[in-house]
């Protein structure tokens, strides 16, 4: 038997020890990241706009492909302004018919069946003028759009909640701004939006630019992103907002960050030259819009795996329609 209390023997056995740590961490280091095909199945489906037969239709994508779910009855009107539920089963968006009416509907519930995705389209209501939803359940939506009954040509406009039995405002920016953007927080309780001051004659603005959180129960609100021009994005699952910056970086990259509501603690997490963003509910995986090739008309989706920076150019269409709407669990 071995002493291996024996002073050399004992610095032998040391030293293996710290040679096999560091070529199980040389190992680590220089692992081979995750194939495409892997980083596909593990990140889900996700939902975008696209053309079929020459119309907007939305599609949901997996590692099994795609499907569309809805299409639009003519080449005449466009989908805007898309959002996913909480959960991911549902979409809300404005089909467009560009006659000023603009119809709300409601997606789903968004499930495979067969191997196909499907859902079912349900007409919420038709408004004149701009219109974002957003989700809050099955029947009813939260929407940013000017007052229905006069309709006023002052360019503001107001959050409503709607649904089959009543239209309710929220919020109420004494004509002096507009509130657009909204987006739901997962738990139902508040919603954030931009507030974006009129001008004057001068073209100045007499308030900062800003975004309000409102609590939705007790009707209170937060200023948060005072004087900062950001694209609201996404109010992920963890409770943080994904937000990008519109002034791009010195090499025309958009950067995105995650922002923290309760700390207002701002963290980096990808800057490339695309526009739009959509997190997976645990955050690892980011779907972006990018010109393909650089500069051109066309769009393509790509997804990065935000630990491993494998990235994946999902879509590969040649198609210039594309628009991210968001991912579906």
């Amino acid at each position: 038997m071995i002493n291996i209390s024996s002073p050399i023997l004992r610095s032998l056995h040391n030293q293996s020890r710290i040679l096999l740590l560091i070529l199980v961490g040389y190992s680590s280091l220089h692992a081979a990241p995750p194939k495409a095909s892997s980083m596909t199945t593990e990140m889900g489906a996700i939902a975008f706009i696209n053309e079929a037969d020459g119309r907007d239709a939305v599609f949901v994508r997996d590692a099994e492909g795609e499907n569309v779910i809805f299409i639009c009855a003519s080449a005449n009107v466009i989908i805007l302004t898309p959002s996913v539920s909480a959960d991911g089963k549902f979409i809300t968006f404005v089909v467009d018919n560009g006659r000023n009416q603009k119809a709300i509907h409601i997606l789903g519930p968004i499930q495979k069946v067969k191997n196909k995705w499907q859902a079912h389209d349900l007409e919420v209501m038709t408004v004149r003028g701009g219109a974002w939803p957003v989700f809050k359940d099955d029947q009813s939506v939260y929407m940013s759009m000017p007052e229905q009954a006069s309709l006023s040509n002052d360019g503001t406009s107001n959050i409503y909640m709607i649904n089959i039995e009543e239209i309710k405002q929220v919020s109420d920016n004494q004509g002096e701004s507009t509130h657009i953007w909204p987006l739901m927080h997962p738990n139902g309780e508040a919603l954030i939006y931009r507030d974006i001051p009129q001008t004057d004659e001068m073209g100045e603005t007499v308030e900062p630019i800003k975004s309000v959180i409102y609590d939705l129960e007790s009707g209170s609100s937060e200023m948060h992103f005072v004087d900062q021009f950001v694209y609201l994005e996404q109010w992920t699952s963890l409770g943080e907002i994904l937000f990008s910056f519109r002034d791009k970086d010195q090499n025309g990259n958009r950067i995105y960050a995650l922002y923290n509501p309760e700390t207002r603690e701002t963290r980096e997490i990808y800057r490339n030259k695309s526009r739009q963003g959509a997190l997976t509910s645990d955050s690892k995986f980011l779907a972006t819009i990018r010109p393909v090739p650089e500069g051109s008309p066309q769009f393509d989706i790509f997804v990065i795996d935000l630990i491993s920076k494998t990235e994946i150019n999902l879509t590969q269409s040649p198609r210039q329609s594309e628009s991210l709407i968001g991912w579906i669990r």
